[in-house]
């Protein structure tokens, strides 16, 4: 009689399904579609020691809701037309070994696969090669991990999925980890959130053809939240575990569409592992640490703009532990602390004796950690103007008494995003009272006192112009750049120091962020001379 009613009734059936996928008594179920109500209290009748999740909402909704409960043993998708929506945001919670039925979803392994289907046969064609973070993008990622650990099968009318992937990480936004970390095991909390705001734009111009990307983009006003976690794993690279959720201090982008960190590998559009597994056995770090890793590490750009502004909760951290330290990653580029690292943390006011340095991933007693301040391309909280002044009054009171010349042209030695005829750009600059420095021959302290007496900065964009931040008087300032440089750096130090900028844009050899370019007088001459004429 039972296998009567099951054929009569569809809830019937796929709870007898998913009787038979499930291997313990007590499994957690995630139910999704139309019919996910019904289908809960018949699993409920079936599977009385079973946890049943009837997910709704939207993808953010469902993964933080997964986030919270998982990983999970099955996943039930009952829907017909969002099936691949709900696989993106979904199958990745399940834990190694569980199943994914889609119900009635066996056609999609056939020819007239919908869109579910066709993914599932594109991984079928990813390139060859382990998982990589490095220079690998997300999707092609994506795809090798579906190909190499996803398998698929037709069971009846339905289609079930599994994967054999034992550390997913869950990838957490700025706002869903603050939401969410309270709600965590293990005493996590966030102390405090501060209101978000933005500056308005600064003025800029742009010529002769002005940059297309991030054109008309705004500035988002972001909370600040400070965070206080125990018992997380920190590990090179900015990554930061609690268990398998990779925190928002993992992400240098926090606000991007897809987060991104070179030590994970991209496995779905929220999902990822870790490029180099976590060894079984983690040392442990006791006491209160402020987390100030940085993706780039040691970078001289990266630490003036992205680690001096999380240096904001480092007053909070000491009110939590007066004994509280700084904590850093070495890895294989800079194993060891940069002499000017030390020199910026002591001008932050960390002095060098709280500044510890880990050499792989590490088990944190009590880590506490802030939104950082500033984040290109998308936001920069004013409230960094204070961080920025007592920072730049520290590295300035060190610098020799001298007198610097009131226009400067800071030029580069990189070989990234090199100017093939630098020289003939700086000759430009030359007669109109420029004098071309380069600021890593000079002591920071010097660096800034140097900014600070200037009346215009030009230079080709990058981190030897990030200086400007530590100028808290407007100032004209003219960059040379190329159309494929989309970096929002500048602007956002501008953003909140009201500089002008006027920006020379060249065209690149290639369309990457770091390509060579040259200056073509012809093309790009009248709009530069014209701004020098208006000095």
């Amino acid at each position: 009689m039972r296998g009567l009613r099951d054929r009569l009734d569809p809830a019937g059936r796929i709870a007898a399904r998913v009787r038979g996928l499930v291997a313990t008594p007590d499994p957690c179920v995630v139910l999704l579609g139309p019919r996910r109500h019904r289908l809960e209290r018949e699993l409920r009748r079936r599977l009385p020691a079973s946890t049943t999740i009837a997910l709704s909402g939207g993808p953010q909704r469902q993964h933080l809701a997964l986030a919270e409960a998982g990983p999970v043993d099955l996943v039930v998708d009952t829907s017909a037309d969002r099936r691949l929506r709900h696989f993106r945001t979904c199958f990745f919670h399940l834990r190694p070994g569980g199943s994914y039925l889609v119900v009635d979803g066996a056609g999609e392994l056939g020819p007239e696969a919908g869109p579910l289907g066709r993914v599932l046969n594109q991984a079928g064609r990813a390139p060859p090669g382990p998982l990589r973070a490095f220079k690998v993008p997300p999707r092609t990622s994506d795809r090798r991990a579906l190909r190499d650990h996803v398998r698929a099968r037709a069971e009846g009318p339905d289609l079930v999925l599994t994967h054999d992937l034992p550390d997913v990480v869950v990838e957490l936004r700025e706002e869903e980890g603050s939401e969410l970390l309270a709600r965590l095991p293990g005493g996590h909390r966030v102390r405090q959130v501060l209101a978000g705001d933005a500056p308005p734009l600064p003025e800029v111009r742009e010529g002769p053809v002005p940059r297309r990307k991030y054109a008309g983009l705004g500035l988002s006003r972001v909370p600040l939240s400070l965070r206080d976690c125990r018992d997380v794993v920190v590990a090179p690279y900015q990554v930061v575990l609690a268990g398998r959720i990779a925190l928002p201090d993992t992400f240098r982008h926090n606000q991007s569409r897809r987060l991104r960190n070179k030590a994970l590998a991209s496995v779905g559009p929220r999902h990822s592992v870790p490029v180099v597994p976590l060894p079984a056995e983690i040392p442990r770090l006791e006491g209160t640490y402020l987390h100030l890793d940085d993706e780039a590490r040691g970078h001289f750009g990266h630490l003036l703009t992205e680690t001096v502004s999380r240096v904001w909760a480092w007053p909070e951290a000491l009110a939590v532990d007066p004994d509280a330290c700084v904590l850093v990653c070495g890895t294989h580029k800079r194993p060891a602390l940069l002499g000017y690292e030390l020199e910026v943390y002591a001008a932050c006011g960390i002095p060098a004796d709280r500044v510890v340095l880990v050499d792989g991933p590490t088990r944190v007693e009590r880590l506490v950690s802030g939104t950082p301040m500033f984040c290109n391309p998308h936001y920069v909280h004013p409230a960094i103007a204070g961080t920025w002044d007592a920072v730049g009054d520290r590295l300035a009171a060190c610098a020799e008494p001298r007198a610097w010349p009131r226009r400067i042209f800071v030029t580069r030695r990189e070989a990234k995003r090199r100017c093939h005829n630098a020289e003939e750009v700086e000759a430009q600059f030359l007669p109109h009272g420029f004098e071309v420095v380069h600021p890593e021959d000079h002591p920071l302290g010097d660096q800034v006192r140097m900014f600070r007496d200037a009346e215009v900065v030009a230079g080709f964009g990058g981190s030897g112009l990030f200086q400007l931040a530590f100028v808290p008087t407007p100032l004209r300032v003219i960059e040379v750049v190329s159309d494929a440089y989309h970096a929002r750096n500048e602007l956002l130090i501008a953003a909140v120091r009201r500089h002008r900028i006027d920006t020379v844009v060249c065209r690149a050899d290639e369309p990457t962020m770091q390509s060579p370019f040259r200056y073509d007088d012809a093309r790009e001459g009248p709009f530069l001379r014209e701004t020098l004429a208006g000095l």
